[in-house]
């Protein structure tokens, strides 16, 4: 496999170029905005919604990978 005879591999030269980079680093720039904005509005709707903040007795049961204290 020989490599085409026209390309210039001087320092500089671009062998490479992604086009669509800068819509890929928009769309994660706007989908971890969103996920971050999102989530404590969600909680506190939560919150509001239902009976209140979840216990440290109930989080324990649910989530028994982390070790909480009750």
């Amino acid at each position: 496999m020989d490599p085409d005879p026209t390309l210039n591999f001087e320092q500089g030269e671009v062998i490479y170029e992604n086009q669509r980079v800068t819509e890929w680093v928009r769309f994660w720039k706007v989908l971890t905005g969103i996920t971050v904005g999102a989530w404590p509005a969600f909680y506190t709707f939560e919150i509001y919604a239902g009976d209140g903040a979840p216990s440290l007795q109930w989080m324990a049961e649910q989530w028994n990978f982390w070790q909480i204290p009750t």
